[in-house]
């Protein structure tokens, strides 16, 4: 099947999956899901049989936490952040001290990470999307640097642990919430990974080198994604070829499982009830996913709401 028909038929599957969802059909709302993994998974990885049969080690030398920088991407620079995105920002400074936070653009990347011209190409003329942009990105900072990748969307509410980041992957893990319901994470069969907000203290981890890997050899023959959630597909694919990450994955100390629910809570009014499950939430979770698309207000009939808090 030729890339661009499969790229269609996923994202109208996408759209029949997310058409279920609002309407509360949820089984048949997997259903596409399900369909678009039997389609892209073999045409992924026979693309990359070669980087998902390859020997890799999990004997790098891991370094001091301190020394390795913290990845916050927006294209157009810290100067444009929307309101939420600053405070995020600023969430990120203030609880992982210590800690350079690098701020990635379209102009600066190329000091941090070997990206080849033909993808940053493709960026440029819109065949890669922004969005997309920061999955290639994330692995390429992290396969060269080692360190933490933030999106900029993530708040942190409370400073992270320090032996949180010593591990040679992290990531919340075990996430449930209304949004597990959600298509997107039926091909991830472990405890999980959570592209919004992962990292290990070494260089050349084995999940970056093949996916920076894997981005360079696809990108090389196609002008575009296969699939909104192709990274998550890949990552799929590595656990399967590689028993030593499935296994670290699988190995994972649950955490951060609610990292959706405050985004959830934000147009809702400060009473007693909110401010007692709000407390709840922040006491057991200091990563965070939000968004700067949705419509939060800071009062709703005169009475602040829980976003007013963030902002």
């Amino acid at each position: 099947m030729n890339y661009l028909t499969l790229k269609k038929l996923n994202h109208i599957s996408l759209i029949l999956s997310k058409c279920f969802y609002k309407v509360g059909c949820f089984t048949p709302g997997r259903w596409p899901g399900y369909f678009r993994q039997k389609r892209t998974l073999p045409f992924l990885e026979q693309i990359g049989l070669e980087l998902l049969d390859k020997d890799y080690t999990y004997e790098g030398k891991p370094l001091p936490v301190e020394e390795l920088p913290v990845f916050f991407m927006w294209f157009q620079g810290e100067n444009n952040l929307p309101e939420v995105i600053q405070k995020c920002l600023d969430s990120i400074r203030k609880n992982m001290p210590g800690r350079k936070v690098l701020i990635i653009t379209r102009k600066n990347i190329t000091q941090y990470a070997d990206i080849p011209d033909y993808i940053l190409q493709k960026v440029d003329d819109g065949s890669i999307t922004k969005t997309f942009f920061s999955d290639i990105a994330r692995a390429a900072l992290l396969y060269k640097n080692g360190g933490t990748w933030a999106d900029a969307a993530i708040y942190l509410s409370k400073e992270i642990p320090l032996e949180y980041c010593e591990k040679n992957y992290y990531c919340p893990a075990g996430i449930y919430s209304e949004h597990k319901k959600d298509f997107r994470y039926l091909f991830n069969g472990t405890k999980g990974w959570n592209v919004s907000f992962q990292g290990t203290n070494q260089k050349g981890f084995p999940l970056y080198d093949f996916l920076f890997h894997y981005y360079c050899k696809y990108f090389s023959e196609y002008n575009t994604h296969v699939d909104y959630f192709m990274n998550d597909f890949m990552m799929s694919l590595f656990c399967r070829h590689n028993k030593q990450f499935r296994e670290l994955l699988e190995n994972q100390t649950e955490n951060n499982q609610r990292e959706f629910d405050l985004a959830l809570m934000m147009n809702k009014t400060l009473n007693t009830k909110t401010q007692n499950k709000l407390e709840k939430l922040l006491s057991e979770n200091f990563i965070h996913k939000l968004t700067y698309r949705k419509n939060w207000r800071p009062e709703i009939n005169g009475k602040k709401t829980v976003y007013s808090l963030i902002i």
